[in-house]
């Protein structure tokens, strides 16, 4: 009796997310140690102390039950999205906030938390029995996104366009009517355009530039033209240049030249940093564990019966690739330079904590569809699944 008792309180603690997910972090982790140890020295005992609080933060949501914790604080959380974004674009930080004499990047934790809004907001009404959302719902959903896109946009192009192309995203899963898209696509490109076009024109005539998006009119400048008399293709032609002297003959880690040139060489471009020292075989593996990634969350989203559930799984495992797909891009010169991070291997404590918050609350999607499977059919939880 005493050992079935034993037995039982250990499956308690049996871990019932999805171990492909958590392995694949685990992983990536494990390459981040290798990049900023050989790019920082002892600046990897904070990656260290930075990848403890991402996997406290991973563990902690993943316990949690997701639908009550969206359910309950998202509304709260697009009020402090809201603060945060207010804060940070009055802040002198470039990316952040300064607290205690460091710069803390918000925008990754504005993103998660207006996914978390825009998936409960949509989720909960087909949870409640509605066939479609009305047209005013719909553009309430777009409206919030414009808002922080565009409050985004004025430091950091890149990622509000990954935000705006998640929120799309979650607007087709949910159903939105194409044209209502179509024409939201239209209106965002139409004013970014007239942006670039008066940013242009203020570089003409002396004149101040919006925020930050003069540094981004002159990266795209530098990517279509290729002219670097301004010098904003620097980072771009060292990062090329590190991944092509590398190839199938890598320098080997800690061996790298280029990177010491590289700035942000841990950050935004950590891919070209490790691509030169570890070769293509390294390269193209980190790719792959991304888009394993998406294909989970992808899978988690089609067995889950709760729509909330649904739309959250699939809009954070498309944001979490995309972010690795523009970095990677970036670096490979495929893409206009941007200052994304690469996930879970970039250093860096803000978006490490909120890429564990992320996977946390993935895998908590992927528990419960797991229990409730289970109440439904408890012989489910004796068959071996399907990894």
């Amino acid at each position: 009796m005493d050992t079935v008792t034993q037995d039982i309180g250990k499956a308690k603690f049996r871990f019932k997310g999805d171990l492909t997910i958590l392995i694949l972090v685990g992983l990536l982790s494990a390459i981040s140690i290798i990049v900023v140890y050989s790019t920082g020295g002892t600046k990897v005992l904070h990656h260290l102390v930075h990848l403890v609080f991402c996997y406290a933060g991973l563990f902690f949501f993943y316990f949690l039950d997701y639908r009550k914790l969206v359910s309950n604080f998202a509304f709260f959380g697009m009020l402090l999205a809201a603060f945060l974004l207010i804060v940070t674009c009055l802040s002198k930080a470039v990316r952040g906030v300064t607290l205690f004499g460091h710069d803390v990047q918000t925008f990754y934790l504005i993103g998660l938390l207006v996914i978390i809004f825009l998936t409960n907001y949509i989720g909960r009404r087909y949870n409640s029995g509605q066939i479609e959302l009305t047209s005013k719902q719909m553009n309430y959903c777009m409206g919030w996104l414009l808002v922080f896109c565009a409050g985004i946009a004025a430091l950091n192009m890149s990622t509000a366009i990954i935000l705006f192309a998640t929120g799309m995203v979650i607007f087709y899963t949910g159903n939105f009517k194409l044209s209502r898209l179509a024409g939201l696509m239209a209106l965002v490109v139409l004013v970014v355009g007239l942006l670039a076009i008066v940013v242009l024109h203020g570089a003409d005539d002396g004149s101040s530039k919006i925020g930050r998006m003069g540094t981004f009119v002159n990266r795209l400048e530098y990517y279509f033209t290729k002219e670097n008399d301004n010098g904003y293709g620097d980072q771009m032609i060292l990062a090329r240049t590190a991944i092509a002297r590398s190839g199938l003959s890598p320098a080997g880690p800690g061996k790298g030249v280029i990177k010491n040139r590289l700035p942000e060489n841990d950050t935004d471009y950590a891919y070209a940093s490790l691509f030169e020292e570890t070769g293509l075989g390294v390269g193209i593996l980190v790719l792959v564990f991304y888009m394993m990634i998406f294909y989970r969350s992808w899978k988690i989203s089609r067995e889950t019966k709760n729509a909330m559930g649904a739309l959250l799984s699939f809009g954070l495992g498309f944001w979490f690739t995309c972010q690795a797909l523009v970095h990677i891009g970036v670096n490979c010169e495929l893409l206009p330079a941007t200052g994304q991070t690469l996930p879970f291997i970039s250093s860096g404590g803000a978006s490490l904590f909120v890429s564990g918050c992320a996977m946390g609350l993935l895998l908590s999607v992927s528990r419960k569809n797991l229990e409730d499977n289970a109440k439904a059919d408890p012989r489910s939880m004796f068959i071996r699944r399907e990894r």
